[in-house]
Parts: structure tokens; sequence; C-alpha cells
């Protein structure tokens, strides 16, 4: 409180200046003494405004809640430089993950915190990974040069890493893929790997990899933490990525029978006859809950179906190891819909269990308690307890296929987003629940991109030419119902581009032209840099065609099929078409020409000497053919101009796309001093990692003798030594391509994500 009283008196001695007078007017100079002039009142700073006043205020509240916060609560994460060991070089490398979200950076640079590279050095030590993971490297694991690069797969980019998938299995990470310089690792490092929270009373996690050298995903062992993260302990690198599964309760069953009460749900027992079955096998007990929107969507989008359905209980599945019918009955006890209770028969509830030729009622007598139901059946299955209305008990099968269907979907969104810059054309295609379109299109809207609404494409039916007249047709009593795109985890589109526009060619397009949706994660899109398909200047249109692949339902895939039209004016496209300007490398500064007359020291000038011109008596024509004629070929030289990859505007692109400027100098080779002095440079005056590479690569640029094929190959190589291949390609194909390192060239990647 003391502090903050001070912070007041502070801002009232602010106004108190701000009524004496002061100006900042210069007076008037007396040109015959122009030494001896009155000097100008002094500047004072002038009195902040309210609103300058608040933020300081809460500024300095927030710094001294900070200071007196707990060591229990959330402290910001440092990496302890003396545990983790290494030179100057690991601790400037180690900040390169510390990208900032919502400043005013390039485009490309939206995914450069999707991506750490480390050199540990000999000590090993803590390391932070992108989305809150973390690496722990033991000592003596790594050389000097040795390192270690972590990424997480994009929304754009998970096509190339998510594995297949059972229906059952959901994914609940991010992808991470780790690769290093050494291979095989020498001994174990721990990855802490964190997953977006799930529901856990009926769900369990899994966590999956697949190995550098090898092509199938296995799973892995880890220990699950606290904070929704696990742990795992490998001696290999490779993809990893968290899933989870419906938990599953399996015991034994014998010949001689067994009654079993269920440890997932106590309201849940099977009692197995003695001789039921000749062998003996295992049984498993599954729960697949069903929330109560999803049951009230189902009403909502299929009230046919569902309109004498009141209540029903999760999805129970009892599912033996081997497919049987017993030859005895066996007694089942399930619970009964949340909220119900029974004191004797009820007609409105009823057991349904799923068959082959779909859902239908258990024929058996019902026997209740207070909250179970007991029946006896030949043959174990999918089952659930349903409460219909009074006497509508036989309408319960059709409404339990429609409940079974629209369990795991939702209502869903299609969109796209478009952003148009001078030269370049973004495209985002999304796909998202509608709960969250709005808040999704303002969050786009503020990064500059403009929302396009999709079209729901209806199938022309054919036309019958033989049809009955309008008034001799019998009326159909039909439930109009909007259509609704419905989407559920791991749905995909495949999708087209058509019309006046295309996709850039050096995008992902044509590798993979499928959108999917990842329920269980934050975001699920594709991004697309859009060009016109001609050179005419005028105004385009184009189009999205999307097509859901793998769905057997009709209304929903024809509700899910739609297409996005993208309009785009005339103005817009001269733009693209211009010419651009390309600014030539600044001259080297000359020194400044002084003004200042009086203290313009005066120097004579100084007569030039006339040289003196001997006279030689001139040689005949005979003698000076003589001298002048040689055997040696005519020397002609050539100035050598440097790659256009290595100008000042190619290395100023290339050091936005590897912060780990620090790493690059050592694998250039250039001095430990240099990359000293560098080191300490940044940290003085505030530099960011892409600075810092650049003022490295052009330092290593003035080094090389040879400007051209030596020192693109030196600087590709370099680049493979660090683990970024890609970016190494490209700088090479445009080595070879005669041309400059421009954003278009790292399109590829980066999305604009953040």
């Amino acid at each position: 409180m003391e502090i903050l009283e001070c912070i007041d008196e502070r801002i009232k001695h602010h106004k108190e200046i701000a009524q004496d007078s002061c100006t900042d007017d210069v007076p008037p100079i007396n040109f015959l003494d122009p030494i001896n002039f009155t000097p100008r009142t002094p500047y004072r700073e002038p009195p902040p405004s309210r609103e300058d006043r608040g933020k300081i205020q809460r500024t300095y509240r927030w710094i001294f809640a900070t200071i007196s916060r707990e060591a229990t609560e959330i402290e910001p994460e440092v990496l302890d430089w003396s545990e983790s060991g290494g030179s100057m070089k690991n601790k400037e490398i180690s900040n390169s993950c510390s990208v900032a979200i919502g400043t005013n950076k390039d485009f490309m640079d939206d995914d450069a915190h999707l991506k750490v590279t480390y050199s540990p050095g000999k000590k090993g030590g803590n390391f932070g990974l992108p989305n809150g993971g973390k690496l722990i490297l033991p000592e003596g694991l790594f050389g000097k040069k040795d390192t270690i690069t972590c990424q997480v797969a994009s929304p754009s980019q998970r096509w190339k890493y998510y594995p297949t998938l059972p229906s059952y299995e959901h994914i609940t990470s991010e992808i991470y893929t780790l690769q290093s310089t050494m291979h095989p690792l020498k001994k174990s490092v721990i990855i802490q790997i964190p997953y977006y929270q799930i529901e856990t009373e009926h769900n369990e996690i899994n966590v999956k990899g697949k190995w550098s050298d090898e092509n199938e995903w296995v799973d892995v062992g880890f220990l699950k933490k606290e904070d929704c993260s696990v742990e795992l302990e490998v001696d290999r690198l490779g993809i990893f990525i968290v899933t989870f599964t419906p938990k599953k309760e399996i015991f034994d069953v014998t010949p001689q029978g067994c009654l079993y009460n269920a440890h997932i749900s106590r309201y849940i027992s099977v009692r197995f006859p003695k001789k039921a079955h000749d062998k003996p096998f295992q049984c498993a007990i599954q729960i697949n809950p069903i929330p109560s929107d999803k049951l009230q969507l189902a009403k909502e989008l299929s009230p046919g179906e569902t309109a004498d359905l009141i209540l029903a209980t999760e999805f129970i599945d009892l599912i033996p190891s081997t497919p049987c019918v017993f030859k005895r009955a066996v007694s089942v006890k399930l619970p009964l819909p949340t909220g119900v209770e029974v004191e004797e028969e009820n007609d409105d509830i009823a057991v349904l269990q799923k068959t082959e030729n779909g859902w239908e009622l258990v024929d058996s007598k019902y026997k209740f308690t207070r909250t179970t139901v007991t029946f006896d059946t030949k043959s174990l299955t999918k089952f659930c307890v349903m409460q219909s209305k009074p006497d509508r008990k036989k309408r319960l099968p059709p409404a339990a296929q429609v409940l079974e269907n629209r369990n795991n979907r939702e209502k869903g969104e299609i969109v796209a987003f478009l952003n148009l810059q001078e030269k370049l054309w973004f495209l985002v295609l999304e796909c998202m629940p509608q709960s969250k379109l709005e808040s999704r299109v303002k969050e786009m809207s503020e990064k500059g991109f403009k929302h396009v609404v999709k079209e729901i494409v209806k199938k022309d039916e054919g036309t019958n030419f033989f049809r009955r007249p309008q008034k001799f047709q019998q009326p159909t009593r039909q439930l109009q119902v909007p259509p609704t795109c419905e989407i559920n985890d791991g749905m995909k589109w495949e999708f087209s581009v058509v019309d006046d526009i295309k996709v850039n060619s050096e995008s992902n397009y044509m590798e993979n032209r499928e959108l999917h949706y990842f329920r269980y994660l934050p975001e699920s899109y594709r991004q697309f840099v859009i060009e016109p398909k001609t050179n005419e200047e005028r105004a385009i249109s184009g189009a999205i065609n999307l097509d859901p692949l793998g769905i057997e339902d009709k209304n929903l895939k024809e509700n899910c099929t739609c297409s996005i039209h993208i309009e785009i004016d005339e103005e817009t496209v001269k733009a693209y078409f211009k010419p651009e300007f390309v600014p030539e490398e600044p001259e080297p500064k000359k020194e400044k020409v002084n003004f200042d007359i009086l203290n313009t020291p005066v120097f004579k000038e100084d007569k030039p000497e006339v040289p003196v011109i001997q006279k030689f008596k001139p040689l005949p024509p005979t003698v000076m053919e003589r001298l002048m004629r040689t055997n040696r070929k005519p020397i002609i030289t050539r100035v050598e101009r440097e790659s256009k990859v290595l100008s000042g505007k190619s290395l100023r692109n290339l050091s936005k796309l590897v912060p780990e400027g620090l790493t690059l100098a050592v694998h250039l080779n250039l001095p430990d001093s240099t990359i000293t002095g560098l080191g300490f440079d940044a940290i003085s005056n505030g530099l960011s990692m892409a600075d810092v590479t650049y003022k490295i690569l052009l330092y290593w640029k003035r080094m090389c003798k040879d400007k051209k094929d030596g020192a693109v190959n030196s600087l590709t190589n370099a680049l493979r030594d660090m683990g970024r291949e890609e970016i190494a390609n490209i700088v090479f194909e445009r080595h070879r391509d005669n041309k400059e390192l421009s954003p278009d060239a790292f399109t590829p990647l980066f999305t604009p994500y953040q």
C-alpha cells in the first residue's frame, strides 16, 4: 500500500508541474554575438492523461501481485542455465521457442513457435517444448555440435502425420515430432506431452508412437501426470500422439458359471448359469454415455423417429470374446434412466438390444427394483434402457437407431476465410462446431480475414414426365427439418478449387485434397495460397466444392455437401499483377557534411603542381611492334557476382524462418569468439532472434570468398545439419533457378495459426 501511495503522489506532482509555465520554443539568436545567446528553458515532461494514469496503476498492481505470489501458484517457466549446462550459445538458443504471439509479425512467422531446436551440449538439462511440453536430457548424451529438434504439426499439416485409428479411438493432443543428429540414442530421454482435457469416468488415455526408422504405429508406455500431460521415457525418437478410448472391464467366465458385479458401474451385473457355454471365455463391459444435449439434438433433427422417446440410459456393451448363443439364459441387470424410479412393474420402460437386423425390444419378463431392471437373454450385445410415452414402447427401436447414429455427432459448419493482400492471397478452409462460429469469425476478422459463407448443394432430382397431376397425388405428412450439417470426430471431405482461381503450385494442394475434422482439438483447417488462373486483369470468381467421404446416410451426405463461392473485384486483381518494385541494396553510408560554419576550420587550397613531362625520342614502328608482340592469350577478367539467394533481401527473409541464429553460426564454422560477441550484442541491444540470424548471415557472407556455388553449398549443408531439410532444399532450388528468396518461396512452411 505504501508503494501505491507513492505512485499517487508522483501523479499529483505531475499535475503541479503542468500548471507552471514551460515552453519548448527556441529564443531568437543574436547573430552579432552568436556564441553568447540566451539558452532555452529545459523541456519538462507533461503529466500523463487519465487513461495513462490508470494503465500505470494497473501495471504496478500487477507487478506487486506477481512478486508477492506464493511459490505454490503457477510461475513462468525459467530455464536454469546452471543445470542445463552448455555455453552461451545454448542459453541463446533455448529462447528460440519464446516467439511473441499477437505482435505485428510477418505472416510466415506465425508457426515459428511450433518448432524448437536445442544444442544441449554434454551436460544436458531441462528444455521447454511447444504448447507446454518438456524435454529432459541426461548428461553425456550429446556432443558439442549435436542438436535435437521438436516440431508440433500445425492444423494445416496434420494430414502428413496422424495415424489411421479405429472409430472408438480419438486424438486428444497435438502431434509431436522429435529428431536428433545423434542416431541411435545411447541413453533414454524423458518427454512430457500435454493433452487436452477429456471426460475420464468412462475413457482412458493411451499414447501411440511411430519410430523414425519404422512405418507402423505402436502403443508406447507412459506415466500419467496430474497436469493433463503424459511422461514418456524412450531411447528412440519419432512421432508421438495422445489418444483416448472407452474404458473396458474384462472378466473371465467358466463352464461352471459365475456372477459378476461390474466395477465400472455398481448398477450392472451379469449372472451366467452353470453349463451356459461349453468352453471358458472372457467378457468385456463398456459404457458409451449419451449426454443430454445429444438426446435433445436427436429429437430436434429427427422428430418423427424420436417423438415417443422420453429418456434413455447409456449404451452398455457386453462383448464376449467368442460370439455365441448360450444354452441357458443369462441374467443381466442394467440401470434405469437417470431420474426414473420404479416401485412396481412399468409398461413404459423397455430394454433394447442391437442385433444383425438392427435394434429390437428384448423379449423377456422384466424385474424392476427402484433403480435397476433385470432380464434374461441368450446372447450378449449392445443394450440400452429407454422410457417411452404411455403405450408407445414399440416405437422405441427407430429412436434407438437414430440416437446411436447421432450420439457422436454435433452441429457443425464448414467455413472459408479469405485474406487478399497485394501479392499474396490466403485461403483458410476450416471445419468447426456451430457454437464456435461467431467467436472464430470475430477472431479471424481481427487478423484481416473475410468470412465466406457456404451454400448447401442440392442434387437435381430426375424429372418424371408421366407423373400424376398435382390434384390426384396423395398428400404425405412429413415433418420438415431445415438442412443441418452434422459432423463427428474423424469426418473428412474431399475438396476442389474450380473456375477462375487456382491453388499456388508450391502449396500441398496436389499432395492432399482432404479436410479432416478433429473434434477434441482446438482447430481443424487447411491453408493455401491461391492465385488467378489466367493473366487477365478483370473481376474473377471461383468456387470450392466439398464432398463428404465415407458417409452412407443419404440425408447426412446431402447436408454436408456444399460449395463456397469466392468473388474478387477488378482492382484487387490489377494490384496482384502490378509489377513489384524491388529496392536495390543500400550503398555504404557517406560521411555527413558539416554545415556548422562557425566551427568549420578554413583550409587554404594549394594549387596543384604541374607535372614535368620529360621528352623522349620516339621509337621506330618496328621496335614498338616487336616490344608489343606476345605469345600469351589475352586475360579476360570477369566480375563474379554473388548468388541471388545471398542478397540482403533474401537473407532477411531466410532469417525469419531460422530463428536459431547461434546454432546456424556453429554449423557455419564461425569462430567461437565471434559467436560470443554476437550473442552479447543481441542481449545488450534487445535484438529479436530473426535480427540475430540476419547479422550472423551478413557477417558470414562477408567472410566467404566464393559468394556463389561454394557459399550456397556451405549454407545448405549447415541448414541440413540443423534439421531444416525443407528450407535447405528451397534455398538450393532458388539458387539453381537464379531467383531470390521471397516470402512466396516459403509458403508451404507456414500457416495463419497463432
